[in-house]
């Protein structure tokens, strides 16, 4: 799902008396994303509560192999941003699974 998709499903689902067009609803979903993107460079924690945590996790430094050649290659230390889905996110993914 793309972040257009995103802004034309929440503009065909307002409520007439809603006045936003298509173009203001994209901004302020860009928006949103742009929120999260900054405060994950800044090392933030992004709770959204109901769907899940985006977090920014450290990784050490450590040797992995080529699994062509099994040459030694070093992995240098690095930043990785982990999502943990919540647990309400989770159990209707679970019961959505069990209906297949």
């Amino acid at each position: 799902m793309t972040k257009r998709e995103i802004a034309d499903y929440i503009y065909e689902h307002l409520p007439e008396s809603e006045t936003l067009t298509k173009r203001e609803i994209y901004d302020i979903v860009n928006e949103v994303f742009q929120l999260i993107e900054n405060a994950l460079i800044n090392e933030e924690k992004v709770q959204i509560t109901g769907f899940g945590t985006f977090l920014v996790k450290f990784r050490k430094e450590k040797v992995g192999r080529n699994p062509r050649t099994g040459e030694v290659i070093p992995v240098p230390n690095r930043k990785v941003i982990i999502f943990k889905p919540s647990r309400k996110l989770l159990e209707r993914i679970e019961v959505i699974q069990k209906k297949s």
